[in-house]
């Protein structure tokens, strides 16, 4: 057992090396397909074959406030500056185990955003002066299709490849109170098609202690007014503990999350956005809960214990999530 451990924790630490090195700039945008939040640690493990999934998500992201004045000096320091008050992401997926070890899967999802504002800084007869700007950037978001294989498994562990693709089916047009069309990183949808690859590592440490690691690199395309979101790195750990026995319902399993998220700057035209690109790690405790064989909920808190940005950006409060999983 303690020889297994020693293997696992090397796997990790490898992972959490590879995404350090990638590290250069990040950003902390508002779209849901720029920055948003942790994304969950993927599991290795794949659906049966035959097995259908579906699931069921709402993320509330809260932002640090931004006061009218504070947000007139921003967009005085820095030409324009944007600030939404929170944020809600409602996100549907489904998954079709092909075989046993290979998995398909479709998501997408509809942003909402309260108190959008902007300030942007305009000069008239040689004077500077600030507009303050509001806009309802809510919508549909583009759509992601998904595959996991599993190449390994067996009593070291379960490992898997990750890869997918990002249709600009998203709502891109939004424009704000003076008919001026938001930046594709603060619409519901970019514009561009996206590409991400990752893999995946699970392993049952214990009878009731299981552990999740996965690292995946997206890569952004130019979208919508040649604006080209930055690419971006998650890596997590989770854990998973079952407090009551998995085979009878309700169960329950406590949960614990450390995630990393790398956003790289944007772009406009090859030129890279001033204000833009961060690192966020956060801390996440939930739990799942077991209601049947065939459905479960699942919830979180995410807390950033740091955060990092280039330029004049919005930070992020804390996150807050509920999940329902069906299987079929």
């Amino acid at each position: 057992m303690r020889k297994h451990s020693y293997s696992c924790w090397k796997i990790i630490l490898v992972c959490a090396i590879l995404t350090f090195t990638l590290i250069k700039n990040i950003e902390a945008n508002h779209g849901p397909g720029s920055g948003g939040g942790p994304v969950s640690t993927l599991p290795a493990l794949t659906s049966r074959a035959g097995s259908f999934n579906l699931s069921l998500n709402t993320r509330m992201t809260e932002l640090e406030s931004i006061s009218t004045r504070r947000l007139s000096d921003k967009g005085l320091k820095s030409g324009a500056f944007d600030a939404i008050d929170r944020t809600i992401l409602h996100s549907a997926g489904a998954t079709y185990g092909v075989t046993d070890d290979f998995e398909i899967g479709v998501s997408l999802g509809w942003f909402e955003s309260i108190n959008f504002r902007e300030s942007e800084l305009e000069i008239e007869d040689g004077e500077a002066e600030i507009a303050l700007l509001k806009a309802n950037p809510d919508g549909l978001t583009d759509t992601w299709l998904t595959g996991k294989y599993r190449f390994l498994r067996g009593p070291k562990g379960h490992y898997a490849f990750l890869l997918g693709v990002k249709f600009p089916t998203g709502r891109k047009s939004t424009q704000n109170n003076e008919g001026e069309q938001l930046e594709a990183v603060e619409q519901p949808g970019s514009g561009s098609f996206d590409y991400a690859t990752g893999v995946a590592y699970s392993r049952w440490l214990t009878k009731n202690w299981m552990l999740h690691s996965s690292i995946k690199y997206t890569l952004k395309t130019k979208g919508s007014r040649d604006y080209e979101v930055g690419d971006r790195i998650d890596w997590g750990v989770s854990n998973t503990y079952q407090l009551t026995p998995k085979n009878k319902f309700p169960n329950f399993a406590a949960i614990g999350e450390f995630n990393l998220r790398q956003l790289f700057r944007d772009k406009v035209d090859g030129t890279d956005v001033r204000d833009s690109g961060s690192t966020t790690v956060f801390v996440s405790p939930g739990f799942n809960v077991g209601i049947t064989k065939n459905f479960g909920i699942n919830t979180s808190f995410s807390i950033p214990i740091y955060q990092k940005t280039l330029g004049r950006q919005q930070e992020t409060n804390y996150q807050a999530s509920v999940g329902f999983d069906f299987h079929f």
